[in-house]
């Protein structure tokens, strides 16, 4: 006799799989019910010697593809159009040139579903480059004020430590008031120190302090926020990035104007920077900046920052998740009366 042990959430499915394994002679021994086994356990057994009944249905038998078949292969059917498209593309805002560029790309591309389409599209029109946690060079962040990168910062230690590399936290925004206690809030809790430096000469003492001892894995630097059209800050910042060997990383927040992004894009590319990593998509709809600003001849899209909280990390930039946050329109909503009943006047 052999024995065999089926589990599911209800008899039915139970029973379901009895017959389908052990045939109608199957015998049933027990029946566990109840929360300890989180639904129901049949124990069934069959006799020796008696046979599985076949199924009714015969499978079909598989055909091999023929060589014309698989030199000449059948697009998939499409579950998008051409107003798919566009809606998608006027949604965001892009600019005439670049939309027309994606748009052609996107009908160029033998795809059954829209963000595959436009994954593919993406791919041939912007480009990516994902951060990891490991880098031989300090990763410096760097952007306009309220961009994120003390928040980023907070991000990468953290996905650093869960992947057990060694994290070294500098900042030199310590002019603004409160400047550092933001950082130093999110490295106490994570059991991190912060270091300070306020001049380049001694940022520079404190990397070289690290090549002395065992350098981390990965060493973050948070700058202050940078206006882009201030030619003073700009100076500033730029003898931070030549006194020392690091990577300028540029924090771009979502839903600013397309062509601003893109100049601010093109300015930061000339002080070093070649990555960029998109920041508050949580509160924006639009994204048509983040495309601008990873066009060829400016940066490479590194990584999303989705939510203010430091444990819903950054994720790694790629074209299909940058696609489904392109297509994912929000839906329309109804409207809503201007005044309410507590604001209409009462007459007399």
């Amino acid at each position: 006799m052999r024995l065999k042990t089926f589990h599911g959430k209800i008899m039915a499915d139970v029973m379901d799989q009895v017959r389908a394994k052990l045939g109608p002679d199957a015998i049933i021994i027990s029946i566990d019910e109840g929360p300890d086994v989180k639904g129901v356990r049949v124990t069934a057994a069959i006799e020796d010697g008696i046979t599985q009944a076949p199924p009714d249905h015969a499978p079909e038998p598989v055909q091999t593809p023929t060589d014309f078949e698989i030199a000449h292969p059948v697009p998939p059917t499409r579950e998008f159009d051409t107003a798919d498209v566009k809606a998608v593309l006027s949604h965001h805002g892009l600019p005439f040139d670049t939309a027309g560029q994606i748009s052609d790309a996107v009908d160029a591309v033998d795809a059954a579903s829209l963000p595959e389409a436009f994954s593919v599209a993406l791919e041939t029109c912007i480009q990516f480059s994902p951060l990891t946690d490991f880098h031989a060079r300090p990763v410096m962040l760097v952007g306009p004020p309220g961009a994120g990168k003390t928040i980023t910062a907070a991000k990468l230690t953290a996905d650093a430590l869960l992947h057990e590399r060694s994290v070294r936290l500098i900042s030199t925004d310590t002019v603004k008031a409160g400047g550092i206690q933001q950082l130093d809030h999110f490295a106490q809790l994570m059991r991190q120190t912060v270091s300070t430096a306020d001049t380049p000469d001694e940022l520079k003492a404190l990397l070289s302090q690290d090549k002395a001892r065992t350098k981390a894995d990965l060493t973050i630097i948070d700058t202050p926020g940078t206006n882009p059209f201030d030619l003073q800050e700009l100076e500033t910042l730029l003898k931070f990035i030549h006194r020392v060997d690091v990577e300028p990383v540029f924090i771009l927040p979502a839903g600013l104007d397309p062509l601003d992004s893109q100049e601010m894009a093109g300015i930061f590319a000339r002080m070093g920077c070649q990555r960029f990593i998109a920041t508050r998509l949580d509160a924006a709809r639009r994204y048509a900046n983040l495309i601008m600003a990873a066009r060829p001849g400016y940066l490479a899209l590194a990584g999303f920052s989705r939510s203010p909280f430091v444990a819903e990390g950054l994720e790694a930039a790629a074209p299909l998740s940058l696609a489904r946050l392109l297509t994912a329109l929000p839906k329309p909503s109804a409207p809503k009366p201007f005044a309410s009943a507590s604001l209409r006047t009462k007459s007399a």
